[in-house]
């Protein structure tokens, strides 16, 4: 009879239990996790307003609860928990199915100040993830900074400009709720070293920032043609001609009766977070146009993420 340890409960653990279970019908399946509860990046990455992905969630539980599969939460592996050695001795073959560990840094001077936080922290504590914290993350924030151009910045953005009323149906932890219901948080920069065409978000979600109540998005078309695909997205694959035909359609000027504003700036990169009052009060930024780097550009006062 084969026994395998699968490392990991995100969808990607489940489906190989799934097909192991599928592929010999003597096999017999473990799924270990260092947290409790399984589901992985589905449970504690996915915003809470995308409820149909969440769902993904009862698909899941099948797997797991299939009569040759067994679910072991609060089961860590590697330093601290069962060694790997172990493992191997126990079962006939481990997989692994886990994501990175740890956060990328900007390696940038003033990252650690007060202020500044990855992504994943960030995420983490409107998910509800066990190791989240609550470090007062929109605790007197009036303008955010978000660097990067992808699905996560987008995710990020979009929960720094909701409402608290929006997202209360939603599972979302009554904590970052609370925070949410008392931000003063006006203006986003979502900011990225390239330009609109080599943008990594998809547009279902990009467009998604022009749907927000009480918000409006912006992008300076003189800064986003520095891009000629901008100016003429022709030539670009679907997806990404369908973002850049989105990003075309915010070039006016934002409604002045809006809330909050969403700005989004291609071709910056930062080279330095600058303090106020002891924490992050401005984020200085480097043009990346193909021109060359030019030092100069300042966004943000007190940026959140």
């Amino acid at each position: 009879m084969l026994r395998v340890a699968v490392v990991g409960s995100g969808p990607s653990g489940c489906y190989t239990a799934q097909h192991l279970v599928q592929l010999d019908p003597g096999a017999r399946v473990d799924v270990l996790d260092r947290l409790p509860c399984p589901y992985g990046l589905v449970r504690y990455g996915v915003a809470p307003d995308h409820e149909k992905i969440k769902s993904l969630q009862s698909s899941l539980r099948t797997v797991l609860e299939h009569e040759r599969v067994r679910f072991l939460g609060a089961v860590p592996v590697g330093p601290g928990g069962v060694p790997s050695a172990r493992l191997r001795e126990l079962y006939h073959a481990v997989v692994y199915c886990v994501g990175a560990a740890t956060d990328r840094h900007l390696d940038v001077p003033g990252e650690d100040l007060p202020g500044s936080w990855s992504a994943t922290a960030f995420v983490s504590w409107y998910s509800a993830h066990p190791d989240a914290a609550d470090t007062g993350f929109l605790r007197e924030v009036r303008s955010a900074v978000v660097v990067g151009v992808g699905n996560v910045a987008v995710d990020v953005t979009r929960m720094l400009a909701r409402g608290a009323g929006e997202l209360r149906p939603t599972d979302m932890p009554h904590t970052a709720l609370t925070a949410l219901e008392a931000s003063e948080v006006t203006e986003i920069h979502m900011v990225g070293r390239r330009g609109p065409s080599q943008a990594r978000f998809t547009t279902k979600e990009l467009r998604e920032l022009g749907t927000l109540p009480d918000t409006a998005v912006h992008v300076d078309a003189a800064e986003a043609a520095l891009d000629p695909a901008f100016t003429d997205p022709s030539g670009l694959p679907p997806p990404l001609r369908r973002n850049v035909e989105v990003l075309r359609g915010w070039t006016a000027p934002p409604r002045p009766e809006a809330r909050r504003l969403i700005r989004l700036r291609f071709f910056l990169r930062p080279v330095g977070l600058l303090a106020v009052d002891g924490r992050v009060g401005a984020v200085r930024f480097e043009r990346t146009a193909a021109a060359g780097a030019v030092p100069g550009h300042e966004r943000g006062r007190r940026p959140a993420a």
